[in-house]
Order: C-alpha cells, then sequence, then structure tokens
C-alpha cells in the first residue's frame, strides 16, 4: 500500500476545511510539531478511513471534532499499479451514522453493507488494522524490548508481533475438546456399566420366557375344550328356541283369533239391535211422504207471491227515479222562469230616467243604456230558449203507466207470511223423509253386513278350533331352554375368566419378548458404545495432542523457529547498510544445560539468545555503546515489521517511526536520521514523527502541524 492523497474534514483537531495532504510530492518526510498540535491525528484519520478504528479504540464518535456534528477522511492509496479510494463519514445525528464507500478509480467497489464494504477492504489489502500497527507503525518505546528482554520474554513479545495468540485460543479449545471428550467417556463408562447389569438378566428372561409359553398354551386348550361346549349348548338352545318361538307364535296368533271371534260376535250384538233400531224409525217417518205432496203446491204458491213481489219492488223503484227526475225538471223550470222575471224587471229599470247599471251601481247614459238593453235581452232570449227545452211530459206520462201498473198486482202479505210459516213444516217433513230413505239404506246394508258377520264367525270358529288342537301338540320346552340358557352362561363366564388370564399370560409373555428384544438391543448398543468409547479415546488423545501442538513448546515454538532466520538475515540486511557490514547478529533457539542429566550427558533448552558481533569479535549486547545498540534495535524491529507484513499477504512499503527521539542524544538522533536514510530506498513512503526542532531540520520534506482557535493545520515544506 503506497499512500497518495488524503483529505480530513472535522477529524479530531483538525476543523472543516483542512488542507490535503499530497504523498506524491515526498518519499521521505518528517511530521513535526509541539505535543497535541495534531501529528498523530493523521495517521488515525488513515488508519480510521481504512479499517474504523485508531489509537482512541472503535469509538468513532469520540473522534468528531469538538462543537462539530459529523467528520469525513477520504485515503486515496496505490496497490499493486491501481488506484484505489475509500471515503468513510460519521454523524451523530439519529443515535449515530455510518457511511463507507470503496472505489477502484470510477468503478464502484462498494457493498450493501458497511461489514461487507470492510471486509472487502481488508481483502484486497491482505492488511488487518493489528497487522499494520504492529509492522507499519513503530511506535515509541518498542525498538528496544525486544533485545533487552530475556529469552523467555522475547519469544512472547514475538509470538505477539507474529500474532501467535491466536494458538493459544486453539490450544484452549483443544483442551476443552479433550475435557469434553473425557466427560463423554465417563458417561460412556456409566452406560456401559448399566447394559452390562441388562445383559446380565438374558438367561433369566429366557426362562421366564419358556414359563409364560407353557401356561399360554395351557390356557389355549382350556379355551378350545369351552368354545367347543359352547357351541354344541348353543345348538341345542337355538333348537329349543326355535320351537318355543313356534309355540309361542302359535299361542300369540290363537289368542289373537279368539279375540277376533269375540269381537265378531260383539259385532253382530251391535249389528242386530241396530237393526232393531232402525225398523222403528222408519215406522215413525211414514207419514212423511203425505206431507211432501202438500208442500209442492206451497212451494208454487210462494213462487208466484215472489214473482208480484219483485215486480211490484222494481215498479216502485222506476217510479221513484221518474219522479225525482221530473221533480229536477220542475225545479229547473220554476228557476229559469225566475231568472227571466228578474232580468225582465231590471230591463224596465233601465229605460228609466237616471237609471242605475246593475253591475257597476253607476247611473248610465243613452249609449250605455243601449248597450244594456241589448246585453239583458240577449240574457232573456237564451234563457227562454232554454226554458222551451225542458218537456216534463214523458215523465208524467211514465208515471202514470207504473201507477196504474201497481194497482193490478196484488200481493197479500199476510197470505205470504201464511204460506212460509206452512214451508218451514213441510220442509221438516222432507227431512224426515230423507231420514227415512237414509234408514232404509242403513237398514239393508246392515242386514248384510250381518249375514257376513254370521260367515265370519264360523270360519273363525273352525280356525280357533284347529288351532287349539295344534298347540296341544307342541311340546313346552321353556324350562329346558332356560336350563341350557342357565349353563351357557356359567360357561362364558368361565371362558372370559380364562381368556383373561390367557391375555394376561400373553400379556406378560410379551413384556418378556420386549425385555428379551432390548437384550439384543443392548447387546448392539454395547458394541455401539463401546466403538464410540475407542472413537472417543481415540478423539481425545488427538486433542491432547493438538493442545501440546497449539502450545508455545509446540507449533508457535516451530512458527518462531521457521521465522528466526528471516528475521536474522534481514536484521543483517539493514545492518550491512547502517555499519558498512561491521556488525552482524544471529539468534540462538536451542543451548546446553548447565548440569549434566543421569547419562553423563548435558541436556538442551529452548532459548532465544542474541549473539552480536563486529570485527572485534562476539560480545553481549550489554558491552555495545548507545549508538550500536540502537542501529541493532531498529534493524530487529525493522526485520519483525516486514517479516509480520510478509506473513499477511501484503508488502511493506508504507513505514511510520514514532520512536520518542527525545530520548535521543544529538549524536543519537543523527544516527538515527542516518539509519532511516540507509533504509529509505526499501520503502515507497516514510513518515517520522517527532516534536524536535532539532531533528526536522535534519529531513529534506517536512509537514509542520500547528493548532490555533479553529483548530489544526499543517504546511509541507521542502518540495
Amino acid at each position: 500500500m503506497i499512500p497518495i492523497k488524503l483529505k480530513l474534514s472535522n477529524f479530531t483537531s483538525y476543523g472543516q476545511n483542512p488542507p490535503e495532504l499530497d504523498f506524491t510530492k515526498f518519499k521521505l518526510a518528517a511530521i513535526s510539531g509541539l505535543n497535541g498540535a495534531g501529528k498523530s491525528s493523521l495517521l488515525d484519520a488513515i488508519t480510521w478511513c481504512i479499517w474504523g478504528t485508531s489509537r482512541a479504540g472503535d469509538s468513532s464518535d469520540a473522534l468528531i471534532h469538538s462543537g462539530a456534528d459529523n467528520m469525513y477522511a477520504e485515503f486515496e492509496f496505490e496497490l499493486n499499479g491501481h488506484n484505489f479510494t475509500i471515503k468513510r463519514s460519521r454523524a451523530k445525528k439519529g443515535g449515530g451514522t455510518t457511511n463507507l464507500e470503496f472505489w477502484s478509480g470510477s468503478h464502484n467497489l462498494t457493498e450493501g453493507t458497511i461489514k461487507v464494504t470492510q471486509e472487502k477492504i481488508i481483502a484486497t489489502l491482505h492488511l488487518t488494522f493489528e497487522t499494520f500497527t504492529n509492522s507499519s507503525y513503530l511506535r515509541q518505546g518498542h525498538a528496544d524490548e525486544f533485545t533487552t528482554k530475556g529469552p523467555t520474554e522475547r519469544k512472547k513479545i514475538l509470538a505477539n508481533i507474529l500474532g501467535l495468540d491466536h494458538y493459544d485460543a486453539l490450544e484452549e479449545k483443544a483442551k476443552e475438546k479433550s475435557k469434553i471428550a473425557l466427560t463423554k467417556l465417563q458417561l460412556l463408562d456409566y452406560q456401559l456399566l448399566e447394559i452390562e447389569a441388562e445383559l446380565s438378566q438374558k438367561e433369566e428372561r429366557s426362562q421366564k420366557k419358556k414359563a409364560a409359553e407353557g401356561v399360554i398354551l395351557k390356557m389355549e386348550e382350556k379355551i378350545k375344550n369351552l368354545e367347543e361346549k359352547i357351541k354344541s349348548l348353543r345348538e341345542q338352545k337355538e333348537t329349543f328356541k326355535i320351537s318355543s318361538d313356534q309355540r309361542d307364535k302359535l299361542n300369540q296368533n290363537l289368542l289373537q283369533n279368539k279375540n277376533e271371534l269375540q269381537e265378531i260376535i260383539l259385532q253382530g250384538k251391535n249389528r242386530k239391535e241396530k237393526i232393531e233400531s232402525l225398523k222403528l224409525e222408519m215406522e215413525k217417518l211414514k207419514d212423511s211422504e203425505t206431507e211432501l205432496s202438500k208442500l209442492k203446491d206451497l212451494q208454487e204458491q210462494r213462487q208466484k207471491l215472489d214473482d208480484i213481489r219483485k215486480t211490484k219492488l222494481e215498479i216502485e223503484s222506476k217510479h221513484s227515479q221518474v219522479s225525482g227526475e221530473l221533480n229536477l225538471k220542475k225545479q229547473k223550470i220554476q228557476t229559469l222562469k225566475k231568472e227571466i222575471g228578474k232580468l225582465k224587471n231590471q230591463l224596465l229599470e233601465t229605460q228609466k230616467e237616471g237609471s242605475i247599471c246593475p253591475t257597476c251601481g253607476q247611473e248610465i247614459d243613452k249609449t250605455e243604456k243601449q248597450h244594456v238593453h241589448k246585453n239583458l235581452t240577449d240574457q232573456i232570449t237564451v234563457l227562454e230558449k232554454q226554458l222551451s227545452k225542458i218537456d216534463s211530459g214523458p215523465e208524467e206520462n211514465q208515471i202514470k203507466k207504473l201507477e196504474e201498473t201497481l194497482k193490478l198486482l196484488q200481493f197479500d202479505p199476510e197470505k205470504y207470511e201464511i204460506i212460509l210459516s206452512k214451508l218451514q213444516d213441510m220442509e221438516r217433513a222432507e227431512q224426515r223423509k230423507e231420514e227415512m230413505v237414509k234408514a232404509r239404506a242403513t237398514l239393508e246394508s246392515e242386514e248384510k253386513v250381518v249375514i257376513e258377520l254370521r260367515s265370519l264367525f264360523q270360519n273363525k270358529k273352525a280356525l280357533v278350533d284347529k288351532m287349539e288342537e295344534e298347540l296341544t301338540k307342541i311340546p313346552d320346552l321353556s324350562s329346558k331352554l332356560l336350563i341350557i340358557s342357565q349353563e351357557l352362561l356359567e360357561i362364558e363366564a368361565e371362558l372370559t375368566k380364562i381368556r383373561g388370564e390367557e391375555k394376561d399370560a400373553r400379556n406378560t409373555l410379551g413384556q418378556i419378548q420386549e425385555l428379551m428384544s432390548r437384550t439384543a438391543q443392548m447387546e448392539n448398543l454395547s458394541k455401539q458404545k463401546t466403538a464410540e468409547k475407542t472413537a472417543l479415546q481415540e478423539e481425545k488423545e488427538t486433542f491432547e495432542e493438538l493442545a501440546l501442538a497449539f502450545g508455545k513448546k509446540g507449533i508457535q515454538a516451530m512458527i518462531i523457529e521457521a521465522a528466526i532466520p528471516e528475521i536474522e538475515d534481514e536484521t543483517n540486511k539493514l545492518l550491512e547498510k547502517l555499519t558498512e557490514g561491521r556488525m552482524k547478529v544471529s539468534f540462538q533457539t536451542q543451548k546446553e544445560t548447565k548440569t549434566k542429566l543421569a547419562g553423563g550427558e548435558k541436556g538442551i533448552i529452548e532459548t532465544l539468545d542474541i549473539i552480536i558481533s563486529d570485527e572485534m569479535g562476539e560480545r553481549p549486547y550489554e558491552m555495545y555503546s548507545g549508538g550500536e545498540a540502537f542501529r541493532v534495535n531498529f534493524c530487529i524491529r525493522l526485520a519483525i515489521s516486514k517479516l509480520l507484513t510478509h506473513r499477511a499477504g501484503a508488502k511493506l512499503q508504507f513505514l511510520v517511526i514514532d520512536e520518542g527521539f527525545g530520548s535521543q542524544d544529538a549524536p543519537g538522533r543523527a544516527r538515527l536520521v542516518e539509519a532511516i536514510d540507509a533504509i529509505k530506498n526499501d520503502f515507497e513512503k516514510i513518515l517520522v514523527i517527532t516534536h524536535i526542532e532539532e531533528l526536522k531540520e535534519e529531513f529534506p520534506v517536512r509537514i509542520e502541524v500547528s493548532k490555533n482557535s479553529v483548530g489544526s493545520t499543517f504546511e509541507v515544506i521542502g518540495i
């Protein structure tokens, strides 16, 4: 990763519009300024933009400039010949929102979520935040921590730098898996003990099964005998029942026919009594025929009187109608005559002097008199014409004719009432005649029924006699049927009891068979559990081996062992540039013990000793001058950084050095600048953070950071 450009807004001490930092203008530069001016914030802006975190941790809101509601950072860099840009912003509003964009030139690589986009950035860089800060960023106070520690501590520091702590987690997981396997093994041992306890009952269950099968065979034999006996008794019972049912049915039919015979006798007696009653009634109704002949004459007389009365009523109605019409005409004539007389009087009045208009009540002149005279004359003429048209003669003639016709019609009301009274008596005679006719028909019918009843009685009596004779021939088997039924109930009860016992025996056998089946399952389960135990034992041993492998003396030791030659080689390459080949470093990972083993030979122990040599030969680290020791520390730390970056799949092209140069004297600082100058061609970009005025003058390009009331700003000098 080679930085190209950094833009930021409202980030930590920087305000809204600070200048852009263009990395293309320099290869090596010093970031200088007073403490708290915002030097390290530039590096924080880069890490926050790329990974969303910084030295302050993952809390983005803590990085927003005081008084601002949002912040923004944009970082452009080159990787493998391609330019990439990352844009990240953060706003406090609404509980806090973050936006992240990833671009390759004009091609948008941003994914649907921030998490997926972040993963894509890390995958592209082959670099996590932890790897970057442990490799590209040489932090203050960490340069000599590796060389000044003892061998065990060196291994621990190297393990931390190489990120081997995940092997510790794997070791713990392997130990946990081993414990789980051990717990399962203990549980399997307990289960196998239970299985063995159940399998020990196999012989006893087999004997119980044979005993239960023997009981069931005896029960089946008893059931078979009882079923045959029940079958025989049921056949006998069925035979007796058929005979008994036949006798009961015959007896029932006999009783029914006897009842019908008694009904016939009773009907015959009732019919005879009814016939006698009808004969007496007919004697009483003999005179009704004579009375009926008189009734006919009276009906003819009543009919004539009805016709006369009807005609009279019609004529009277007509007379009343015509009289009404005549009266209306007379009234109209009277009204017209009266109106004509009134108009004639008005006509006479208008001919006098000073006459008054009958309409308006004003005196009329000569001209108006003529007009009024004409008007009155016309009205009189119209009324006289209407009067002449009214003729009352036809109505008067019609009334006379109707009155003459009424005189001719003779209707005697008293005679009419007498005839009606007599006709009522005659109607009763007619009713009596109808009753007699009905009685005669009923008598004939009853006499026929009596004849039929005599025949029916004879037939029914013969049938009853025959059925009584047949009933004496069929024996009464009810007592035998009762005995057989009782015996059958007792045997069926015994059969039910034995079947219950057989069912219990079969249930017992089923339970035994289930237990034996369970025994077979237990045998299979025992084999399965034994196989599981073997597999678990192997699994436990495997995890124990993995725990050892992932431990400090396993893979971690091997990785460190493998990394030592690479660190040693890279350190010596750098030392050769810084010391012109005078100094060399070697790492010793094993050495002999001071005490001898039981066989008289010395043992071998793991270690991590640093052997430093120059033209004078090998000397302890403490015997070298400050400048020489610093070169060794610087080269070892840088070598470890290159190794870590290489293992992450990236290339160390960007280096940031913040080593606390204030602890160095003037010659030491000069040696540092010399060391940095010697390695500058190994990196595309190098930033050195310092607040020492004397030191910054040693660098051709400086990024001078300052701070005012608005916020931090910077100026690039020397380009």
